[in-house]
């Protein structure tokens, strides 16, 4: 039974993180779409195809003890508040970062998120790093100031993107609810916004912003399903897998976004690229060896 939990997670898992890394090629095809608006049109049609979801996979009291207990905890609805601005202000990033050919710098971003998760931890949370864990934050670091050094380049895009998915990480680890119905309720939060955006470009905006043809608006609708899918097969791999093996498959959606980049889309990938990214490489390789040995010695206790 233990082993088809294994077998079905790490299906799941790669479903998950293959479908992230290929999502640039779904965003290219709207990047002809003002990203403020992309990212309107993905809040709302997330939250609608999250209902779907969450009647499909729980009883409907139990959906609405979750939102209750949302709503009448003010704390708990100011920290989702946060998390949504968090997770939005990551989507907007990312989706101008694909339309203005920045997909590399995206992909660092998700290279250096689970070292910046290390990073809060210690900061914020006041957690002990190893020395193991301390030298690949120490390489990670090296190789972000060796990029804006001698390449002259500030990555802000991947800065961005680590931290922000961090803090949105740190924070919805400290929300007690399920993963799914906690998206569902920071799309409800930012569903206003998102609709009077949309209203303000077709009463404002000039015809060419907001006329669509089929195609457009098709992927448009479309966008909410590529966004919550993977994250149901996420969730789905999260329960049946340790944290070790996750760690190690969350690498695969920034390889699959780097390669598309570089082979695909022609991005420049310099000498100062290969150097910065050896030392954030090396630092992920030291802290997944050493996350792996660590959670190896628990077993065996």
């Amino acid at each position: 039974m233990l082993e088809k939990n294994n077998t079905a997670g790490v299906a799941y898992g790669l479903g998950a993180f293959i479908i992230w890394g290929l999502l640039p090629i779904y965003f290219k095809e709207l990047s002809h779409v003002k990203a403020m608006e992309f990212l309107g049109y993905r809040m709302i049609w997330s939250f609608v195809f999250l209902i779907f979801l969450l009647f499909f996979r729980r009883s409907l009291p139990q959906f609405i003890q979750e939102i209750r207990q949302v709503f009448t905890n003010r704390k708990l609805l100011l920290m989702l508040l946060f998390s949504a601005i968090l997770l939005s202000s990551n989507w907007l990033v990312y989706i101008w970062a694909v339309a203005n050919d920045n997909v590399l710098q995206a992909a660092l971003g998700y290279f250096i998120n689970p070292l910046m998760n290390v990073a809060l931890g210690m900061l914020v949370l006041g957690e002990r790093l190893g020395r193991i864990k301390l030298l690949s934050v120490c390489l990670a670091t090296i190789g972000v100031f060796y990029m804006i050094i001698e390449g002259g380049e500030f990555p802000w895009i991947a800065l961005y993107l680590a931290t922000s998915f961090a803090l949105y990480g740190l924070t919805r680890k400290k929300i007690l609810i399920g993963a799914i119905v906690g998206l569902w309720i920071e799309m409800l939060i930012l569903l206003p916004v998102a609709v009077l955006y949309l209203i303000y470009l077709n009463v404002f905006a000039s015809a060419e912003v907001i006329d669509h043809d089929s195609y457009t608006l098709f992927m448009l609708v479309f966008s909410g399903v590529v966004t919550t899918v993977p994250l149901v097969l996420f969730t789905s791999a999260a329960r049946r897998l340790p944290l070790s093996t996750i760690g190690l498959l969350q690498y695969i959606a920034p390889s699959i976004s780097l390669l598309l980049a570089v082979f695909l889309w022609k991005e420049a990938f310099t000498t100062t690229h290969m150097v910065a990214f050896g030392f954030i490489w090396g630092a992920l390789v030291i802290y997944s060896l050493s996350s792996f040995l660590s959670f190896g010695q628990k077993i065996i206790k």
